[in-house]
């Protein structure tokens, strides 16, 4: 039976994505994405060692054994690993395409969460997870449709464009997916090895961001929000790694938590709902232009929760 506070937990979580996401685009304008990227690891890694320090215990450490330890790191490694790929690639893919059709595709991360889940923990998915959140995920679908005049300019361009990009574009954002989903099953697998989420989490973005420390000894671009002809832009990249902090460092870190007591498909099922928490902050915040389909993926989404949490 779900318990009511791993719901809590989730829309904790799920409402800090989705307002770091708005922080993300306003920075990004005004930013280069590679080197805004190990920037917001750079400070994530710091405000997950504070968080680790107020809220978690390394004490575990002294108990594991060294088949333990090893477990431990290598579930951090590849959790650290493919989340900052998954960011990678995401960025990649929005080079290839525009982000209407971008966000969609990454959230079947939820796709493969649910597979890695029953694969590797044993979770049961019922009919009603299954039933509430394909509804819920084609609301994302909704969302990121385009108007008629969109859709007009849209056809020219893709006219314009080499149809190679369109389906690398495509394969990028499934990629993203991915390693996404594999991020969070394997932060899920280190959480479950040490009984701390927080302390995880500390250890699996400071590999992320030692992997573009490496990366960016061949690639300068990764270290421009620490040069000096990009201090007029300082204020974005701060203003990024504080947004950084409170969702990769803090937000992943309940999303977890809140697995652990209502189990990982259940929970990921009911973060699919953070397109349409963008979406009402988007419109109160941004003042972005509000369309008629948002009636309709608000219907869906109350449908699929109600189905997910009540069936």
């Amino acid at each position: 039976m779900a318990e009511l506070i791993g719901f809590i937990l989730t829309f904790d979580a799920i409402f800090t994505w989705a307002g770091a996401s708005l922080v993300y685009k306003w920075g990004l304008e005004k930013t280069q994405p590679k080197a805004n990227l190990f920037f917001r690891l750079c400070c994530t890694s710091l405000g997950t060692f504070i968080f680790s320090l107020i809220f978690g215990n390394y004490f575990f450490l002294n108990t594991f054994n060294s088949q333990n330890l090893i477990a431990f790191i290598i579930a951090c490694l590849i959790s650290g690993l493919s989340v900052t790929i998954g960011d990678l690639l995401y960025y990649m893919s929005l080079k290839k395409l525009d982000a209407s059709r971008t966000y969609p595709l990454v959230q079947l991360s939820l796709i493969f969460v649910i597979f890695f889940s029953i694969i590797f923990f044993g979770e049961n998915i019922s009919l009603s997870i299954l039933l509430g959140g394909g509804l819920i995920l084609s609301s994302v679908f909704i969302l990121s449709s385009k108007d008629k005049s969109e859709k007009t300019d849209e056809k020219r361009s893709i006219k314009e464009r080499v149809s190679e990009d369109l389906i690398i574009g495509v394969l990028l954002a499934i990629a993203t997916a991915f390693f996404w989903a594999l991020a969070y099953i394997s932060f899920n697998q280190a959480s479950l090895i040490s009984g701390d989420v927080f302390v995880s989490n500390f250890f699996r973005v400071i590999f992320g961001m030692a992997a573009i420390a490496v990366l960016g000894i061949y690639q300068k671009e990764y270290y421009g929000g620490f040069k000096k002809e990009n201090k007029k832009n300082l204020k974005y990249f701060v203003y990024i790694g504080l947004a950084g902090i409170l969702s990769l460092g803090f937000a992943d870190a309940i999303y977890i938590k809140a697995a652990e007591i209502n189990g990982l498909v259940l929970t990921s099922t009911f973060t699919a709902n953070t397109p349409m928490i963008q979406q009402i902050l988007s419109i109160l915040i941004l003042k972005e232009k509000f369309r008629k389909r948002f009636l309709v993926a608000v219907i869906l989404i109350t449908i699929g929760n109600y189905i997910i949490i009540f069936w």
